[in-house]
């Protein structure tokens, strides 16, 4: 049997139950059998024989049902993430001799530069009538069980990812281990899949789902932000969940107080270690019947073993097992001189007569660790050291190679390394992970030989993000006159210079200093940034001063005449720059800012908090996108000499008048952080009041406009109490320098919020929640200021972090969606976020 003769048979005996649904797309089996079919009469037309054929379209359903179609043409099927680099992506088109993509509107484009043919199925199909014509059609090919029928590329320890290919007996295995042969589940259950379709077990996944007659409800947490997964669940009654150990990890943390994932009866990870202590926490928050399984596998074998923990078993300390093979399965570890045991400790083999068939195009490297056996018993010479107890139980110990798990994926660094000897300024490198001191997670290091003197760390972290995935870039760049040697002229691994521990950086204390920090990190290519690092040792160079002097000339509106390389010099910490910077810049407005002026949409309005600059919110306007023009407001006297408003309807008073200096007539769209979300309230009322529309109001993590909810603004003893009153009533009277301005202008803002109330808003609000912040739970109590159409979204981050990268991300994503909708972009803003 093959794998498309299974669904077929799956397809026509319960061809109404649900298949597959990714949030915008639900497919029945029978629609699934049809989809497959418009597929492989598309592929057929344009086909060359016997190869392979890709599939590029966004995760989900419509990508699923073409996985399914082009293997029903008798082509191997090879599913490439539109994620992932092109550069990348050609390497695999071209390693697999494919000439056609299956491909959807949004990534028709991209394939077009990939392949020869492009094909872009019709995905509005219906049930056939003849559902039994449809299976025959769909069985025609002339191929066998054994034939090639997925191509995954792998890493390659030659810096080459590798094809292996897997026919369809290995493939229905594996689907039966995965699902009713281990006891996880079968037809009826709701299988909740987080796991990416282009990778090997994301492709492992969705086919078991198929094969054994479930639903399969698909979840990206690529697109989507964690803190929706709890109520996704129960939303789609998922009672089976696969997800890698990060992603429940995540969804841990996201979960409120006393909340748990009472609908599911089984939860599997793997693709990196997991601790018995992160096993403890998903217990806890699992209902009482819940099973959780550890499980280990690869690309060229699929599943191999599990570790089954139930409820009334103890958790495991240290390192979770891999668990006992699973049925099908043999063990054995091989010590250094090739004598294998079927307990011990030493490299992993793994025999099976459902192993994958090779690498594609390289019978030596498939020679090397495969082979087989006169019963037709198949071995796999594993990468990793593993320990088998009497009683069949493995342990892994880590990799005989040099590959390690970054975020759950595996890197093998020599692909880095590929890289990087490609680039002409580089001599030699290589690449290792290390662990962090601080995590213990794996970092990336690049020990790096430069061929000219000027190679810089930013240089080569784009090097490398040009080509690769973001996980594969290096966290750490060492440069060395040499790489250490052996006597025989090896690479000597041991005698490389262990990498700089991480300082603990001081973080920036003012939204100003949060942006000149977020363009020395950009300019740098480097993550993070702290106050008091210095560009020039950072590995700034002239042409980097350069690019920086331009960033903060064009995007924080300073004057050409007062930046030079000698300030940089002279100020070269970000806490000293971003002083410099401010004394000299002179806005063109005081309490208004251009952050994005670009683009024929409506503009958005953005209210800083209370002592927060308009500039705060750039990272923000960056993230939605040219089209998008996204104005700034903040408090007058903060940037400008000037007394500042007493109240939050003087304040939004100031604000509408200026606004309507570049947006004379609604309909207005208005985003607030912090106190600024409560003045924008107030704008919005102002602005109803005098007849206009206000479309929208984006609530960012505020503490609703009720004075026994905020906290106060003077705290301490008398004494303390006093000397602050006197401080708030000299807000902007007297000079203050540094931290010492802004802080005035917090205090006041929170004063001001202290003593305002307001009427319920009965106009279309989006509120956006902090998960991390110590006060989110009060940040989140606006139900009763609210009579309109409303929705409430968590986002990563804590209160000041949201507003910047990466948090800002998903920030963005949801805004987004809800300008979309409101411009008939897309129907609904949730719906919106998941595509």
């Amino acid at each position: 049997m093959r794998v498309v003769d299974r669904v077929v048979d799956v397809g026509t005996s319960q061809p109404e139950t649900l298949a597959i649904a990714d949030g915008r797309r639900s497919v029945t089996y029978g629609q699934l059998l049809a989809g497959a079919d418009v597929v492989r009469r598309a592929v057929l037309d344009v086909r060359v024989a016997d190869a392979a054929v890709a599939v590029l379209r966004s995760p989900g359903a419509g990508a699923a049902v073409a996985v399914i179609g082009v293997m029903a043409t008798g082509s191997p099927v090879l599913v490439l993430d539109p994620t992932t680099p092109a550069e990348r992506l050609r390497h695999y088109v071209s390693g697999a001799g494919v000439s056609v993509c299956v491909a959807d509107a949004a990534h028709a484009d991209v394939a077009a530069e990939l392949c020869a043919s492009v094909v872009v199925p019709d995905d509005d199909v219906a049930a056939p009538a003849d559902l039994a014509a449809v299976g025959v059609a769909l069985r025609s090919a002339p191929t066998g069980p054994d034939d090639p029928a997925v191509v995954v590329f792998t890493s390659g320890s030659t810096g080459r990812p590798k094809g292996v290919l897997t026919g369809s007996r290995t493939l229905l295995h594996d689907a039966w281990t995965n699902s009713v042969g281990t006891g996880l589940y079968g037809a009826g259950d709701v299988v909740g899949n987080l796991m990416p379709l282009a990778f090997d077990a994301g492709m492992k996944a969705v086919l078991a789902g198929m094969l054994a007659g479930a639903t399969q409800q698909l979840f990206d947490p690529r697109t989507r932000p964690v803190s929706e997964l709890a109520g996704w669940l129960r939303e789609q009654q998922v009672t089976v969940l696969l997800a890698s150990p990060a992603i429940l990890r995540g969804l841990v943390s996201a979960l409120r107080p006393g909340e748990h994932l009472d609908t599911l009866t089984a939860v599997t990870m793997g693709g990196e270690m997991v601790h018995g202590s992160e096993l403890a926490a998903f217990r806890r928050v699992v209902g009482p019947q819940c099973v959780l399984r550890n499980r280990y596998g690869s690309t060229e074998t699929g599943l191999l073993s599990d570790f089954v923990l139930r409820p009334e078993d103890p958790s495991p300390t240290g390192a979770t097992p891999a668990g006992w093979p699973v049925p099908g399965v043999r063990f054995q570890v091989q010590d250094a001189d090739g004598v294998r045991a079927d307990s011990g400790t030493g490299r992993l083999v793994v025999s099976s007569r459902w192993l994958a068939e090779g690498y594609l195009g390289q019978p030596e490297v498939t020679a090397s660790v495969f082979s087989d056996g006169a019963d037709g018993v198949r071995t796999y010479l594993t990468s990793d050291t593993a320990s088998i107890d009497d009683d069949g139980l493995t342990r892994l110990l880590g990799r005989t190679d040099h590959s390690v798990k970054v975020r759950g994926h595996l890197v093998e660094p020599g692909e880095v390394d590929a890289v990087l000897f490609a680039h002409p300024e580089v001599r030699e490198a290589v690449v290792v992970g290390a662990p962090d001191p601080a995590t213990g997670r794996i970092r990336l290091v690049a020990y790096v030989v430069p061929a000219v003197p000027r190679l810089d760390a930013s240089t080569v972290r784009r090097v490398v993000r040009d080509a690769l995935p973001p996980f594969m870039v290096p966290q750490e760049v060492l440069f060395l006159p040499a790489l250490p040697r052996t006597e025989r002229g090896k690479l000597d691994r041991s005698a490389l210079p262990p990498p700089p521990p991480r300082a603990t950086a001081r973080p920036p204390r003012t939204d100003w200093e949060r942006v000149v920090a977020a363009l020395f990190a950009r300019v740098l290519e480097t993550d993070e940034v702290g106050l008091d690092d210095d560009f020039f040792s950072l590995g700034g160079d002239s042409l980097a001063a350069e690019a920086l002097l331009a960033a903060v000339g064009d995007e924080l509106g300073v004057s050409g005449d007062v930046l030079s390389t000698g300030l940089l010099v002279e100020a070269p910490t970000v806490a000293r720059f971003a002083d410099a910077v401010r004394q000299a810049r002179r806005p063109e407005h005081p309490t208004l800012v251009r952050l994005a002026s670009g683009g024929s949409r409506v503009p958005l309005f953005c209210v800083a908090g209370a002592g927060g600059v308009a500039l705060g919110f750039r990272a923000l306007a960056r993230e939605l996108g040219d089209d998008q023009p996204v104005w700034g407001l903040q408090a007058h006297g903060l940037e400008n000499r000037g007394l500042p408003d007493w109240s939050v309807r003087a304040t939004a008073r100031r604000h509408v008048a200026t606004l309507r200096t570049v947006q004379p007539a609604g309909p207005y769209r208005l985003a607030g952080h912090s106190l600024g979300a409560v003045i924008a309230l107030e704008m919005a009322h102002l602005l109803r009041s005098e007849g206009e529309e206000v479309e929208l109001l984006a609530v960012l993590d505020s503490f609703p406009p009720d004075p026994a909810l905020s906290p106060p603004a003077l705290t301490g003893g008398p004494y303390q109490r006093v000397k602050g009153a006197v401080a708030l009533a000299t807000t902007g009277l007297l000079p203050d320098s540094g931290l010492g301005h802004y802080l005035r202008f917090h205090r006041q803002g929170m004063a001001l919020q202290r003593r305002h109330r307001t009427s319920p808003y009965p106009g279309r609000t989006l509120v956006l929640v902090a998960r991390d912040d110590p006060d989110s739970a009060v940040r989140a109590l606006w139900a009763p200021h609210l009579t309109g159409q409303w929705s409430m979204h968590e986002v990563p981050g804590d209160h000041v972090g949201m507003l910047h990268e990466p948090n800002v991300t998903e920030v963005a994503q949801l805004l987004a969606a809800e300008l979309d909708a409101l411009d008939g972009a897309r129907p609904d803003p949730v719906e919106a976020l998941r595509d």
